[in-house]
């Protein structure tokens, strides 16, 4: 639990955070993880744990203890009965707004196939009939990546096929589950810290991390000049747009191009992994060796 009360206020303040996207947002899974699994070895061992009913439904199953009746049952039973309580609460919130999202999304591409067409130049792209450059993408197994007339018409070849690659790289990364993942943890945990956190944070740190993917398909020249043409406005629910919705995003992220000096660091690295790793593993096996030194193990 401890999990998710620091590891957001550690990794929003962590420095390499903007110069290392993609090992940051493995970070940011694996605290999500992690906090999601100590909320359930929590429960797991508030079942299980003497006085608690689990118990003895363990002794039975495993025929560990002989059967016997303890002073705390009760309390243990009210306990039990209000976290499971609050678990359904949770997820009764946290269920239907995802439902809600990929309806959203759902209904969003079921628009676009009734008023856009295939760009014959690119075998993912819809072409949107709109004055506005907006391109972003919506995660589909048919032309997923959605670029508008004005969008065309505003930038060159280089700027259009730098915005293709960052949108491209959201595809290819899995950028919208992890945005799925992120909403769900923080619906079903309000409360903690580290979700409400990633609610904030994640979003831009994925749009560096394509924006990095981009500039070393493209270069950093291109895909800059893009995103200064490209109109502010935000995407479809579900949807990752190569425009910011706000002007300090804008900036942030166009100077971390013209600091990487046309070499944008690569993906996520071994620390980066190994650290997410831990971070989702941590409580799990915490959970286990508690367990195991429980009372009711043979």
């Amino acid at each position: 639990m401890v999990l998710g009360a620091v590891a957001g206020a550690v990794l929003d303040r962590a420095r390499w955070a903007v110069r290392r996207p993609a090992v940051a947002l493995a970070c940011w899974a694996g605290a999500l993880t992690g906090t999601v699994a100590s909320l359930a070895g929590f429960l797991l061992l508030a079942a299980v744990w003497p006085p608690a009913p689990g118990h003895g439904l363990l002794d039975r199953l495993h025929d560990c203890l002989p059967g016997h009746a303890h002073a705390g049952l009760p309390w243990a039973s009210v306990a039990g009965v209000a976290l499971l309580g609050l678990c359904g609460v949770r997820l009764r919130h946290g269920l239907p707004r995802l439902r809600r999202t990929l309806g959203r999304r759902r209904r969003h591409r079921e628009m676009l196939n009734l008023v856009a067409r295939e760009d014959g130049g690119h075998p993912d792209v819809l072409l949107l009939d709109h004055p506005l450059p907006v391109a972003y993408c919506l995660p589909s197994p048919h032309r997923p990546i959605v670029v508008s007339s004005g969008a065309r018409e505003r930038l060159d070849a280089d700027q259009l096929a730098a915005v293709l690659a960052h949108e491209r790289a959201h595809l290819r990364q899995r950028h919208h589950l992890l945005l799925l993942f992120t909403d769900l943890v923080h619906s079903l945990l309000p409360w903690s810290p580290t979700a409400r956190r990633a609610r904030v944070s994640v979003p831009p740190l994925l749009e560096m991390a394509a924006d990095d993917a981009a500039a070393r398909r493209c270069g950093t020249e291109a895909l800059a000049e893009a995103l200064r043409q490209l109109a502010l406005l935000p995407g479809p629910a579900g949807a990752l747009a190569a425009a910011p919705s706000r002007d300090r995003q804008l900036g942030l992220r166009l100077a971390r191009l013209a600091a990487e000096g046309g070499r944008p660091r690569r993906g996520f690295g071994a620390i980066g992994v190994a650290a997410a790793l831990c971070a989702a593993a941590g409580p799990l096996a915490l959970t286990l060796l508690a367990l195991l030194a429980s009372p009711f193990i043979c």
